[in-house]
Order: C-alpha cells, then structure tokens, then sequence
C-alpha cells in the first residue's frame, strides 16, 4: 500500500508539474514571444504532459507504473526537443525529429519490453539517451547565443544532475540489481524529471525574452546590441546592401588576448573594469552608424558600411589604444586584444560565415602571438 501510494504521488506531481509548464509555455512563451523556438519548448513539454497523463490513467486502472513506465517513456524526448528549441532561437537548424522519434521509439520500445527480464536495463538506457538530450541543450545555453546568460543555469544544472542519475542507472546495469533496485531508480527518475521541467520553464522562459525584438533593443542602454538582436539586424541590412547592390560591408571580431589568464590574474571585478574599458575603447573608435555586439565579456563584434582600408584603420587604432597602458588598470600585465576582419560578400554571404569567418581569423591572430588582426582573404596579419 506504501508503494501504491508513493507512486500515485510522484505521479500527480508530474501531472501537476506538466501541466502548469505547459500553461505557462504557452501563455507566456509562445503567445508571448511566438517563435519556432517557442513552440518547439510548448511541444517538448506537451511530450511530458502525455506521459503524465498517460502514466495518472495506468495508475487509475490499477497498474503500477514503477513496475510498467510505458508512458514514460514519452518523457525520453523532451530534453531533445527543448534542444531543438534552443538550436532554433540560435538561427542553427533545430533537427527536431530527432526529439519527437526518440520519444515515439521509447514508447515502443517499453511497451514491448515491458513484462520481459530486461524490462528495467531498458529503461535506464533509454533515459541515459534522453539525458544526453538534455546535455546538448545545456551546452547550446553555456556556448551558444546565450553564453554568460544567468539565467540559463537552473536548465544547467537540472541537465547535469539528470545526466549523473542516468549515467549511475546505466553502470548499475552493467553491475547488476535487484527489483527494489530498479523501482528506486525509475522514481528517481520521475523526480528528476520533474525537477528538470521546472528548471527548464524558468530558463526557458527567460532565454525566450531575448529573442530578437524591439524591446530588445530599447534594453539595450548602451552601445552594444545583444548577439539574438544583432543577428536580425545584420541579416536585415544585408538583404538591403544586396538589393542595392553595395559591397563596402565589413566585419569584425575583436577578442582581448589571454582572456582566461587575466580573468585569473584580476578577478571578476578587475576583469569587468578591463572589458568595460575595451568596449568604450571599440564605441568610441568605430562611426556612430557601425552596429556593435557584445558576444561575452571581452568579445566584441562589428558589422559597418565602410571600406576595408578605413575598417583596417579603426581596429588598428584600438589595438593600439587597448595596449596602451593607464593608471586604473587592475593588473600589471599587458593588456593586447587581437581582431579578424571579413570583407563582406553582399550576394553570398549569411550571418553565421560572416560569425565563423572573422572568429576563425580572430585565434590565428592569437595564436601567432595576439596584439594583431587578421584579415579573411589575405595571408599577411598587422600587428
């Protein structure tokens, strides 16, 4: 009776869990922020609500859902599809099928595997596969878009506290388990996987907010636009400068040189007053009408209707102007920042080469020593 108890429980809370973030998805998220992104998350909580669902109407009927998690298995593609979502917010393609099969093919899969000796061997593999899904999407908040975002974190963490669950079930596997074992584990599934949803609506939610938009960019206090924001602007300009026919675009990355070992070096807030003072370094040098980004602290891009040799001109100058050493520096280190420059193709040319181009320069620049830029069709590097 204990047993039927505590598994009726875990199972309403799931189904309460679900369904408050799938109300909220949609109230807030995808009427709110309607987007490909949006509805791939409305999607991927809809998946856990069918296994809730699922799960409360076999628990109704009588089954023990520890013994027979059929409609969990519905659960499985969740974190791949939020990951799909995060891909989409990106520009990036979301590959969403995969998702949505992964789920489809648990199910399946438990259903027939579901009274056999190696029911519960299974279903550990089948979640370890779904918390890979939820690694990935954790590694699209933390090196993606959303890099240095706080509130990307709760969906982290959930990640990666899923991700050890189902990695100790797939060894205790290989190492054998008793029954008591298995039922231990597929609750502390179910828990996780609440926990995971709630995390997951809160970041989620939040990340959604910095969709490319107009309040976007009215948040935007100072020079520097948000990477989402600066997406849409570049991609819009270009369709423009194609129309027209015009070709003296360009585009910059500058980076500061030894990022990490300053940050060590300084700490945060010496760190901050170093970033802070190359970023006023690169708005005041580069004209009113260039489009700046703030990718993460101390990496900065550049997108202007000017001609190369003038663009070449502006990042010398700030170079220059970032080695040159002042009274309030927080560390005695020389502070050097390097830069790649991509002559813009208005008939070719997408945002994520242009993205891709300029960084790639960017490391050559500081693998060869930094204090240098790089340009993307020429050999020869300045210093």
């Amino acid at each position: 009776m204990t047993t039927t108890i505590a598994t009726g429980d875990l199972v309403v809370g799931l189904t309460v869990t679900m369904t408050t973030c799938v109300a909220l998805m949609i109230w807030v998220g995808l009427l709110g922020r309607a987007s490909r992104a949006t509805l791939l998350w409305t999607f991927a909580f809809l998946l856990g609500l069918l296994a809730a669902y699922g799960s409360l109407a076999s628990a109704a009927m009588g089954t023990d859902v520890l013994l027979h998690p059929v409609g969990l298995g519905f659960l499985c593609g969740m974190p791949t599809v939020i990951w799909s979502g995060l891909r989409a917010a990106q520009g990036k393609r979301p590959h969403a099928w995969i998702g949505f099969a992964q789920s489809a093919l648990s199910v399946g899969i438990l259903w027939a595997t579901t009274n056999a000796e190696a029911g519960f061997a299974v279903f550990r593999w089948l979640f370890l596969a779904s918390a890979i899904g939820a690694a990935l999407a954790a590694v699209e908040v933390l090196r993606g878009a959303f890099q240095g975002s706080r509130f990307g974190m709760p969906l982290v963490v959930a990640a990666g506290t899923l991700l050890l669950l189902a990695s100790v079930g797939a060894a205790g596997t290989v190492a054998g388990s008793s029954t008591a074992t298995d039922l231990f584990f597929v609750r502390g599934i179910v828990i996780a996987v609440t926990i995971y949803a709630i995390c997951a609506t809160v970041s989620l939610l939040f990340l959604a907010n910095r969709r490319p938009g107009a309040r976007d960019v009215l948040e935007a206090l100072d020079a520097f636009l948000p990477e989402p924001a600066m997406r849409a602007v570049v991609r819009e300009r270009l369709v423009r400068a194609r129309a027209r026919g015009e070709h003296s675009w360009s585009f910059v990355d500058l980076q500061l040189d030894d990022a990490n070992d300053l940050r060590e070096a300084t700490g945060e807030a010496g760190y901050a007053a170093m970033t802070r003072r190359f970023e006023e370094i690169v708005a005041a040098t580069f004209p009113a009408e260039a489009d700046l980004c703030r990718v993460s602290p101390g990496h900065v891009t550049a997108f202007a209707s000017q001609p190369s040799g003038a663009v070449r001109e502006y990042v010398r100058a700030i170079l220059n102007d970032v080695s040159v050493p002042h009274e309030q520096a927080p560390t005695s280190l020389r502070i050097t920042a390097s830069a790649g420059i991509v002559t813009v193709d208005t008939a070719s040319d997408r945002y994520e080469t242009l993205v891709a181009a300029a960084a790639a320069q960017t490391a050559a620049a500081q693998e060869a020593g930094g204090d240098r830029w790089r340009r993307a069709d020429a050999d020869l590097s300045a210093s």
